[in-house]
């Protein structure tokens, strides 16, 4: 433990596959989608009529439209009047944030660690 909080925060292909002379590729034909974004969650998932992406149980919409809502399993949410929305909650951390500005949310963490500290991220 000691020595991966050393560690830089670095993704897999810039920190090792870069540097790697023993990598290779197969062409192959299978759907891929990089997980690493909430819009890429919300296209892989199934979603309503309303083209809502809702994952969690207790989770009420309402004039809602294209969101990616995930909730924990014991949390009731209502949601009315949100047309492409990110909505997630995560140890006690809600998000909202409009799809389209999901790149800003790195910038948001970056926010709540200088003024709030690392108690929250």
């Amino acid at each position: 433990q000691q020595t991966y909080t050393q560690c830089r925060s670095i993704s897999i292909d810039y920190g090792v596959m870069e540097k790697a002379e023993n990598v290779y590729v197969l062409s192959s034909d299978f759907g891929w989608s990089d997980l690493g974004t909430w819009g890429s969650l919300y296209d892989t998932r199934l979603k309503d009529s309303n083209k809502n992406a809702v994952v969690g149980n207790n989770v009420l919409m309402y004039d809602s439209h294209n969101c990616l809502v995930n909730m924990p399993k014991d949390k009731l949410v209502v949601l009315q009047g949100l047309d492409n929305y990110i909505v997630v909650e995560d140890k006690g951390i809600l998000l909202v944030c409009r799809k389209e500005d999901e790149q800003q949310i790195r910038q948001f963490v970056n926010d709540v660690m200088i003024d709030k500290g690392e108690k929250y991220v």
